[in-house]
């Protein structure tokens, strides 16, 4: 009775661990069905840059783990800080602008999420206000308020941060600075890095940093990206061959490494580093 409760203990723990590892894989991204983006309210004939494979590293051919995913997977991911500094992983899979959406209940729902949950870009002080692709920091994603189990199809709003004159040219804002500086170190363009919404949320109340949005009528460029962030990296959420866009100092050595060594250590142990 001992060997059989031994191998049947044993066999629960095998099935158990499988479940682990098989949760964190299902967990990676990929682009959706048109199906599904319809029934989620999005125009797939407005989507702009829709996720492919072309070759260049970003996307792969793999088999989706859920019946709503299309078998282009994100093999190129992006680095964030979740609201509260969590080191965090996400891939755009398209933009959208306000045209984007249905027309129907489906669709206003959709731009009520999509609204509803930030992305704070942070570009470079001489760089386009609103332009991607010049980041002085990694971003902020803000997975408060049920993220995970509200947005099906990882919708945000883009918002650009940038500091004002007052966190420079005042004796607050001097302060302020050198206190994110001590914290968190300086970004590319030599401005404090921002690592939460905490930091954030307290230098807009004191004056010290702007949100810019692009126009509605999309002249500016798609306001909204379609960026699923991975929801649990642990066990196999990222996969071997996956890659990670972070920023590097003019020696090419990363800018926040902390969060470089993360995705290492969840790539290759499938866990946490230390």
């Amino acid at each position: 009775m001992k060997k059989i409760a031994s191998m049947i203990f044993m066999l629960a723990m095998t099935v158990s661990a499988s479940t682990v590892a098989r949760a964190g894989i299902m967990d990676r991204i990929f682009d959706f069905t048109d199906a599904y983006y319809a029934q989620n309210g999005v125009d797939v004939t407005r989507i702009f840059n829709r996720r492919q494979v072309t070759g260049n590293g970003n996307s792969v051919f793999d088999t989706p783990n859920f019946v709503f995913q299309r078998n282009v997977r994100a093999s190129r991911l992006n680095p964030a800080y979740s609201d509260n500094g969590t080191p965090t992983f996400w891939a755009v899979m398209g933009d959208l602008n306000v045209q984007s959406f249905l027309n129907n209940a489906a669709g206003r729902n959709a731009k009520v999420l999509a609204d509803r949950y930030k992305l704070y870009v942070f570009p470079t002080r001489t760089g386009n206000p609103i332009g991607l692709g010049n980041n002085r920091q990694a971003d902020i994603v803000d997975l408060s308020g049920g993220y995970f189990s509200n947005d099906p199809l990882g919708l945000w709003l883009h918002v650009w941060v940038s500091y004002t004159a007052a966190a420079f040219n005042t004796a607050e804002g001097q302060r302020t600075l050198a206190d994110l500086q001590n914290r968190n170190g300086l970004a590319l363009d030599g401005t404090p890095i921002i690592k939460n919404l905490s930091e954030l949320n307290n230098l807009f109340s004191k004056g010290l940093a702007a949100k810019r949005f692009r126009n509605p009528d999309g002249s500016e460029g798609p306001m909204y990206g379609i960026c699923p962030v991975i929801r649990d990296p642990r066990n196999g959420g990222i996969a071997p061959i996956d890659t990670l866009a972070f920023l590097r100092k003019p020696d090419n050595s990363p800018l926040e490494p902390f969060i470089v060594n993360q995705f290492l250590s969840l790539q290759q142990t499938w866990n946490w580093g230390n």
